[in-house]
């Protein structure tokens, strides 16, 4: 059932996009999502980029009528939130240096994973289309060896981040791969580590209606993203169909990207 809570804080990370905190006892792990309502708005999927057991943050560019919506709220404003929901991100017994690929917001629960995770050596690699669409990247340079690349060069190296990723390869090797964001982007990484023989977990978007397993909006091959989910693992990504290659609408019919 879902709650009320008062913004706390807002905190701007670009142009578009900004962190919403709320006071929340309960501790989320890396990858899991909130269902989020602004009265008026349909519900939301928030991957949670904040959760220390005091408050929780959720990371929202404003591209949509309901992040729109909360992107007009300001502090001392309450909003809807239910959740946690979902399968983490999980360290793998053993693993001790990870590499973790983001595009665009899709780096909002790589911060938290590698704060959760002392001790581990990691390597992020962020992509943005520009140097105004990055995230995060003073955040995670506190915790994790960063490589930037941008589609237009105007920060880091200029392509790719799947491009500069395969480049890094090379020269090290990684225990675990992680990737969220634009789902051809994360194929591309999934690809790479097939080919090079390393583990991935991949968290994968789709239309979320209910986040309980409920509606059945969410399918992906026979998964149920909310319940499976967000976060798969190569045993499972290997049998998936979808995955990369298509995605339902709003009215469940499967379409191409």
């Amino acid at each position: 059932m879902e709650r009320m809570f008062e913004i706390t804080k807002i905190v701007k990370e670009n142009y578009r996009t900004s962190t919403f905190f709320f006071k929340f006892k309960e501790m989320a792990e890396p990858g899991q999502f909130l269902m989020v309502w602004v009265p008026g708005s349909k519900e939301m999927p928030m991957s949670v980029s904040y959760s220390d057991g005091k408050e929780i943050g959720v990371t929202v560019a404003a591209v949509g009528e309901g992040s729109k919506a909360l992107h007009a709220k300001k502090v001392g404003d309450y909003i809807g939130l239910r959740g946690p929901f979902g399968k983490p991100f999980t360290l793998k017994k053993g693993a001790k240096r990870i590499a973790m690929i983001g595009g665009g917001y899709g780096a909002a629960p790589l911060g938290l994973f590698a704060e959760r995770n002392k001790g581990v050596e990691f390597h992020t690699f962020l992509g943005a289309r520009k140097k105004e669409d990055l995230l995060f990247a003073s955040r995670l340079k506190k915790v994790s060896e960063v490589h930037i690349s941008t589609d237009d060069g105007s920060e880091g190296r200029k392509g790719r981040v799947t491009e500069i990723f395969a480049q890094e390869l090379k020269k090290k090797k990684f225990d675990l791969v992680l990737t969220c964001g634009p789902e051809m982007m994360e194929k591309a990484v999934f690809d790479i580590c097939q080919r090079e023989k390393l583990e991935a977990q991949v968290s994968i978007e789709r239309l979320m209606k209910c986040g309980v397993g409920i509606c059945g909006s969410c399918l992906l091959d026979d998964y149920i993203v909310c319940l499976d989910g967000p976060v798969f693992e190569t045993k499972e990504l290997k049998g998936m169909k979808e995955f990369g290659v298509a995605h339902r609408d709003k009215a469940g019919i499967l379409e191409k990207f």
